[in-house]
């Protein structure tokens, strides 16, 4: 089971890295993350180390840009640790940061949250976000899966962070 879904995520990867378009690019690996780990939503943010915020230029079913401080909530924390979170209960978690799903209407049950790692392999830049999966919460599989995908788009999203934020 888990080798099947390995084998269609690494898959879709190669598909992806063929695309040119940015936002495309973007759209399609928020679509796998979403896929990979049966969330609701997910939501690759981009940090930008000079302004000190991470921002998502593409989140699934919302078009509210979302820019928070890094530090600020459950994404902002991994940007600023590195830190991979899984958080059953998002309300629960002082880590979270309420006023996202004020601002688009949203309602975070759980969420799963991992770093994108530059080339250097010590600096964070982008963080992949998936919110509520759609039976349970995200167990271990999730993780692993979610963070092979970190592991392979960080090379892109740090050119994509670099051509879109000048970092």
């Amino acid at each position: 089971m888990i080798d099947d879904r390995v084998a269609f995520i690494m898959m879709k990867l190669g598909h992806l890295a063929a695309q040119r378009d940015r936002d495309a690019y973007l759209r399609g690996l928020v679509e796998l993350c979403s896929q990979a780990t049966e969330a609701e939503r997910a939501t690759v943010f981009l940090v930008n180390h000079k302004r000190k915020e991470l921002w998502s230029k593409i989140a699934q079913r919302t078009a509210v840009e979302i820019r928070l401080p890094i530090g600020r909530g459950l994404a902002g924390h991994t940007a600023a640790t590195g830190e991979t979170i899984n958080v059953p209960d998002a309300y629960a978690d002082p880590r979270f940061d309420r006023n996202v799903d004020h601002r688009t209407g949203y309602k975070t049950l759980n969420a799963l949250v991992v770093p994108v790692w530059g080339s250097d392999e010590t600096t964070v830049v982008g963080v992949i976000q998936v919110l509520n999966k759609s039976h349970g919460t995200f167990e271990r599989r999730d993780q692993m899966l979610l963070e092979r995908i970190a592991q392979t788009v960080g090379p892109m999203l740090e050119q994509i962070q670099t051509a879109e934020v000048g970092d």
